[in-house]
């Protein structure tokens, strides 16, 4: 058994919208600050060795919150491999207009399937996206334009395999701070619960996950 826990970002712009996000920066609302405090003290008694984030805003900033209001003696550690799912075309689109534009069940697939993959997002979003420094020391990230959630795993099992895991191995607690589809493809990973299963996991926005890690290195190549 290990100390795991997980924890989606507080309430963004984007959430308050309706909008898909993804790799959007976006940055957290009022509501999203307080939830971050709010998780801060519902997780109290606990003394991380680590806490880890995405290297998006919501996420970046929540992190930071939570370290602040808990009074950790640590600085959060951002990986790219934490990134939300990638939405493609959806990114900044309202989710009431892609269910117009791309058909109501085209877009639950999307958002539930396991292998759906939204429209690629245009050349000048992912222009921009080569050009962020963020992900300059990395063209496999710079080069992504659309994810489905078996993606979203494949693209985390290295952040698993290599950073995660090997904490765990030593006995460390992690707090992973992250997003809905990233932290369904890592209970995946860490708990060798079928993917299908864990893509149907409601998580709230700053409510922390205790997760039981299974650290069978036969677990470490699901």
């Amino acid at each position: 058994m290990s100390n795991l826990v997980l924890l989606r970002h507080g309430e963004s712009t984007a959430n308050a919208e309706d909008v898909f996000a993804g790799w959007l920066d976006v940055p957290l609302t009022a509501r999203g600050r307080a939830e971050a405090r709010r998780a801060a003290a519902e997780l109290a008694g606990l003394a991380p060795d680590a806490v880890h984030t995405s290297v998006l805003s919501r996420a970046v900033e929540t992190a930071r919150l939570l370290v602040e209001e808990a009074r950790w003696p640590l600085s959060p550690s951002a990986y790219w491999r934490l990134n939300e799912r990638h939405y493609g075309a959806l990114q900044g689109l309202a989710k009431a207009d892609a269910r117009v534009r791309f058909g109501e069940a085209e877009v639950q697939s999307w958002r539930r399937g396991i292998d759906g993959r939204p429209p690629k997002t245009d050349d000048a979003a992912l222009s921009a996206q080569r050009a962020d420094p963020r992900y300059a020391a990395y063209p496999e990230a710079a080069a992504i334009s659309a994810e489905s959630l078996a993606d979203v795993a494949v693209r985390m099992a290295p952040y698993w395999r290599h950073i995660l895991a090997p904490e765990l191995r030593r006995g460390r607690t992690v707090v992973v701070v992250s997003h809905g589809n990233a932290l369904r493809a890592l209970m995946h990973l860490s708990t060798g619960v079928p993917l299908e299963e864990a893509t149907q996991r409601e998580l709230r926005t700053a409510a922390p996950v205790a997760v039981r890690a299974q650290l069978d290195p036969r677990m470490e190549n699901v």
